[in-house]
This record gives C-alpha cells, structure tokens and sequence, in this order.
C-alpha cells in the first residue's frame, strides 16, 4: 500500500510526519525511510538534510549553493553524498517495515534522483510506505504508479494527522 501525503511546498507536511511517528511510538523499529529537515546557517536558509529514520541521523542532502558534480533541480542542488545515502535507505529497505521518503519531487518524475530505487520497491509485492509530494506535482506521480494500490492525504484536510495514523495503524494490525 502507498500511502501518498500532498501539500503544498512550507505547508507542515514533515513535521505532520514527524507526530505521527511520535504518536506511533510502539512501530518506532518499523519504520525506515528519511524526512528532509530544513538548514539554517546564521539563521539563513541554506537547504535541507536527510534524517535517517532508522540510524537516527543526518546527512547533508540538498543546498542551495552549486559545485561541480551536483544534480541541479529549480534553485537547488543535491550534494552526491546525500543522495547516495538516500538510494543507499530506499534499496535497503525490509517488506515489512514502513518506508517514508519526504519527498518526491521533479528530479523523481524526470526518471532521476531517487525515482530508480524508488520504483523498484514500489513494485515490491506486500510494499507500505509514505511518499511525500507537492501538490503541483501529485497528476504526473499518478501516471508513473499506474496499477499500484495508493491512497492520498492532503495536508489541508483537517482530519488528515488521525486518518493518516489510521491507515499506518491498519496495515500492522496483525502484526
């Protein structure tokens, strides 16, 4: 099951994510995955780390700054470590755990960035997992999981904290 959470770009979605896994204490070993947390350097913005979810630890990810060897995308560039590191996450991933990645964005939907692993185990047979997207961007991701079991939360909805943990709730019920 993909479990998709749509919202806007600054609308909350990490930090919903970060309270439901709060909240789901008792699954903390379950899930695996990353959130992406915003840097600040001299209380500027600077771009975004991964968080481990597993590991509990971050990874420099995506700056703001060019250098040779980095994936651009808008105004931001993905250091190749980072990225790495987030493949290396998504390749690592176990059936029954939950996979988080926030988010998938227009280097995903160009076939790059995360979007090879990241396909390989959406096809996985038994997959559960959240998938993290900007809402401009939720029609064109729709195209790419044709034939996948997905269900969306948008970040607006006002029930979307308790339906979300009751959809993570349900798939380890029996477990």
């Amino acid at each position: 099951m993909i479990h998709l959470l749509i919202g806007r770009v600054d609308s909350g979605k990490t930090t919903l994510i970060e309270r439901i896994i709060n909240n789901l204490s008792y699954l903390q070993k379950r899930f695996d995955g990353f959130l992406t947390r915003k840097v600040y350097k001299e209380n500027q913005f600077i771009g975004y780390d991964l968080f481990d979810l597993k590991h509990r630890a971050n990874h420099p990810f995506i700056r703001m700054s060019s250098s040779p060897g980095k994936d651009q995308m808008g105004r931001f560039y993905f250091l190749p470590s980072g990225l790495e590191k987030a493949i290396h996450i998504i390749l690592e991933h176990q059936i029954m755990d939950y996979l988080i990645v926030d988010e998938v964005g227009p280097l995903e939907l160009s076939g790059r960035g995360l979007w090879p692993a990241l396909s390989q185990q959406l096809r996985r047979s038994g997959f559960r997992g959240l998938l993290v997207i900007r809402i401009g961007l939720i029609e064109p991701f729709m195209a790419l999981l044709q034939g996948l079991e997905v269900r969306q939360f948008d970040i607006a909805s006002p029930s979307v904290e308790a339906d979300l943990e009751a959809a993570i709730k349900s798939l380890y019920s029996t477990s």
